[in-house]
């Protein structure tokens, strides 16, 4: 009996925590009932294999970044991250896979305070090319959410830090699912840091819809959906720079969602049904489906290759593969700094 009344109290302390954690969700109230109960740390040594190595590669990583000496910056920047004052970028991206195909142009105007603090406005449209689904699902184009942003990049002798803060506003079409119809926010935490070539980094991303904004900073493969929800996204990896032209990068993700979700698809028209042979692509079923966390969640690897082709060109091209969809997705990117086609300076 004793026993008894002291699990409860246990439980009665674990919920008033979770109560006072960040979000107020049931998501963080297990994390926390996980922590505060011993028990529960005899799992870890029967958790997946996968579920180890991506623990493995993200503690590596977090270690290379807070004990590794700093190097100076002696690369060449990438087009666009020198410029101090008004700057303007269009980028022309494409996402190809078995469950569709996105192009979109994205546009934005930046300004930059300082070499520490900037700003952008801007917006993306799209061209989505669905799977052969005669009835289902066809073209569509249109613009996409207006974003705001900002970033800023703190350095020190630990990590460079580049955190960046965006708002999306509905201006999309949300029949054709370019838009979740609500105010989205996001805030991306990036820490790096250079050890000669090498830029061993981490990427903590919350908000309350999976990126899909015009962020430039980091490149990520569009996805045939949108989401709303409350969601984390946490990646860590190497980048390398081979030359001053050219940067190779990799890294594992994983995408962990907590409360209700709502996924929103490209592919799929309004009313209409669809087939797929994996049924966890609920993107390739119907447009609009409504659940838990299962939906959302996601892990997997990118890699990409990024060139310097001139003073306001870069060419990216990347390879994602999903294994919770079993999704690969090839994409490219081209960044044109328009501040600097427009300018007479060679530098």
């Amino acid at each position: 009996m004793q026993k008894s009344l002291e699990r409860s109290a246990k439980c009665h302390v674990v919920w008033s925590l979770a109560k006072l954690a960040p979000f107020n969700t049931a998501y963080v109230g297990t994390i926390v009932g996980a922590v505060a109960n011993s028990e529960n740390y005899l799992m870890y040594a029967v958790q997946p294999s996968r579920f180890r190595r991506a623990s493995v590669f993200f503690a590596f990583t977090l270690m290379a970044l807070l004990f590794t000496p700093v190097r100076g910056r002696a690369q060449a920047v990438f087009a666009g991250q020198a410029n101090r004052g008004m700057s303007m970028y269009t980028t022309f991206e494409g996402s190809n896979s078995s469950a569709g195909t996105i192009f979109d142009i994205n546009t934005l105007l930046g300004y930059d305070l300082s070499p520490a603090l900037g700003f952008d406005l801007g917006a993306p449209y799209y061209f989505v090319v669905p799977p052969a689904q005669r009835g289902v699902a066809s073209t569509a184009t249109g613009i996409g959410d207006f974003y705001l942003d900002g970033r800023a990049t703190l350095e020190s002798a630990v990590a460079d830090y580049l955190p960046t803060a965006t708002v999306t506003f509905p201006t999309g079409n949300t029949s054709k699912g370019l838009s979740t119809g609500h105010v989205t926010y996001d805030l991306d935490n990036h820490f790096e840091h250079e050890i000669g070539p090498w830029i061993p980094f981490l990427d903590v991303d919350v908000g309350n819809s999976l990126d899909n904004s015009g962020n430039r900073r980091f490149r990520r493969p569009r996805r045939p959906f949108i989401t709303l929800g409350k969601v984390a996204q946490f990646k860590a990896g190497p980048e390398v720079r081979i030359t001053e032209r050219i940067t190779l990068s990799a890294d594992y993700y994983r995408v962990v969602p907590w409360g209700p979700q709502t996924v929103i698809s490209s592919v799929v028209l309004p009313g209409k049904k669809g087939k797929t042979k994996n049924p966890k692509r609920v993107f390739q079923i119907v447009q609009t489906t409504k659940g838990g966390a299962a939906l959302v969640k996601d892990d997997g690897l990118d890699a990409s290759a990024a060139v310097k082709a001139n003073r306001f060109l870069d060419v990216t091209v990347a390879f994602n593969r999903s294994d919770h969809y079993a999704l690969n997705t090839v994409s490219f990117s081209l960044e044109f700094n328009i501040t600097k086609m427009l300018s007479r300076s060679r530098m």
